[in-house]
């Protein structure tokens, strides 16, 4: 169980690590736009890329939440 004093620290770990994963995330989706999406429609690409960019920061968010205090120090 988590005291209230360590929700506010919790969720700052969330935020740096959700920024980290959106960095990680553009970089990933441009790398597989380069090496696999492109000959697939615009639309298509645009939907995969914000896909694969909401999906890495939200796994990160969740990972700074949980462990971020661990993984940090």
């Amino acid at each position: 169980m988590t005291n209230l004093s360590e929700i506010p620290k919790k969720l700052v770990y969330a935020i740096v690590f959700g920024f980290m994963g959106i960095i990680i995330g553009i970089w990933t989706s441009d790398l597989l736009y380069v090496l696999i999406l492109k000959n697939i429609e615009r639309v298509t690409t645009i939907y995969l890329s914000m896909l694969i960019i909401i999906l890495i920061a939200g796994a990160s968010s969740a990972v700074g939440f949980t462990k971020g205090k661990n993984l940090l120090e």
